[in-house]
């Protein structure tokens, strides 16, 4: 399991966010070091705009998950969600780091209070997971919803 920030994809990015640019290739150095060791890896979209929840994971603390408040945040969010499924099937090309790739994860543990919200949990996978299945068949990609939790929670 990869975290990834959204500001990897650089048709997301923005300076304005605070972070820097340039780190794709160091995942792309990865992913071929594991092909030569022969193992796998999940991406994981571990940081989302205005942040996913309010813990340091998301790139930095917020006093709010704003990806769930501004609408602009929630739309670059969907827009890296399907930049980083776009970036798998760019990995799958390459000889040197086909075969990697097994799944991706849309929403790294979010903040569960806007599981119903209009711009919530739940309205991200709607149109996210098959949007993203789209691009990363079933037969190949596995697609992790909320990694942390619970099977006893209504979220699961």
């Amino acid at each position: 399991r990869v975290p990834v920030g959204y500001w990897l994809m650089g048709s997301v990015y923005n300076v304005s966010d605070g972070f820097v640019d340039g780190g794709e290739v160091y995942l792309r150095r990865l992913m071929r070091w594991l092909k030569q060791r022969r193992m796998k890896a999940v991406l994981d979209l571990h940081a989302l705009p205005g942040g996913q929840a309010v813990d340091g994971f998301t790139g930095r603390r917020y006093d709010q998950a704003t990806f769930f408040l501004e609408s602009a945040h929630f739309e670059r969010g969907k827009r890296a969600a399907e930049a980083l499924a776009d970036l798998i099937l760019d990995y799958e090309a390459q000889p040197s780091s086909s075969g990697v790739v097994v799944g991706i994860e849309l929403l790294n543990e979010p903040l569960h209070d806007f599981w119903d919200a209009p711009m919530g949990i739940r309205a991200f996978y709607e149109e996210m997971v098959p949007r993203v299945r789209r691009r990363l068949s079933p037969d190949r990609y596995m697609v992790l919803l909320c990694f942390m939790d619970s099977p006893h929670t209504a979220t699961a």
